[in-house]
């Protein structure tokens, strides 16, 4: 079963639930995260963003311990880094600045010991909605795609080797094919490095939640792809020319502040539902 299948599905149990027992909860979010970019030659949680959105929770069972959630997500992401990246890294050099935004939709499962702590576990889809990637003020015209690697500007390719499919610079070693170009002094690779960052983002999430005042709860959840969003290849000069391939992925720290509606009515829908189960034994 694909997540976008799951998600789906997750709506429809959401569904059921509502029409066979009104168990439902409504949930809004507001907070921010740290984020970075593994993968990037480029380290620390840096990039600060806002993340806010809204979810309905079911509650699953009568005592209310297990509970399903649906979010609607607006989450930012990213990297930033205002000195170098790496001394060998080729061309990057200063300030590093991007900027990934993502409509998600996460669907998790939550555990709950005396109507206070909860801890969630759960998947995620990202669509990436808008992007920037800036290297010292100036923008590199990164764009939205498959975030595959490519050949090189200029260079029609080799027929049979198709380069969107190389994610280690093992997979560019072991090409049936010469991807150097000898002409060069020295010689240089006919791979080009990804220029998009991959429209789809799936990720894992966990999260630990604490009721603060009445349906006021403080949420920490930490959220990592679970699938490349761009292949990069750096360049390297130590002391001669080297490459090497990183896969990247999002890595995310967030704290908001949810509040839970109607917990209220689930109870007393909970104790109506006892008396009539009581009344027909």
């Amino acid at each position: 079963m694909t997540l976008r299948k799951l998600f789906w599905v997750g709506i429809m149990l959401l569904t059921v639930g509502t029409l066979k027992a009104q168990m439902f909860k409504g949930e809004v979010f507001a907070g921010g995260s740290i984020s970075q970019v593994d993968g990037d030659e480029c380290y620390g949680y840096e990039r600060i963003k806002p993340q806010f959105g809204a979810g309905i929770l079911w509650s699953v069972l009568e005592d209310d311990w297990l509970d399903l959630s649906l979010e609607l997500l607006y989450n930012p992401k990213g990297a930033l880094r205002s000195d170098t990246l790496k001394a060998s890294s080729g061309s990057f050099f200063g300030l590093y600045d991007l900027k990934l935004n993502y409509l998600e939709v996460p669907l998790m499962v939550y555990f709950t010991d005396k109507h206070r702590y909860s801890v969630g576990i759960g998947v995620a889809y990202g669509r990436l909605v808008r992007m920037n990637e800036r290297i010292n003020q100036i923008d590199t015209h990164t764009t939205i795609g498959n975030g595959k690697l490519r050949w090189r500007d200029g260079f029609s390719g080799i027929e049979g080797i198709d380069v969107t499919q190389f994610y280690t610079l093992d997979d560019i070693i072991n090409a049936d094919a010469n991807l150097y170009d000898e002409t060069q002094n020295p010689p240089t690779l006919l791979v080009g490095n990804s220029n998009t960052y991959n429209k789809n983002d799936y990720s894992i999430c966990a999260d630990f939640r604490i009721r603060i005042w009445q349906g006021l709860h403080a949420q920490l959840r930490y959220q990592y792809s679970l699938a490349p969003i761009r292949i990069r290849l750096f360049e390297e000069y130590a002391p001669y020319l080297e490459y090497k391939v990183r896969q990247q992925y999002n890595n995310q720290i967030s704290l908001r502040l949810t509040y839970i509606f109607g917990e209220d009515l689930t109870k007393l829908n909970r104790a109506i539902q006892k008396e009539e189960k009581r009344m027909r034994h």
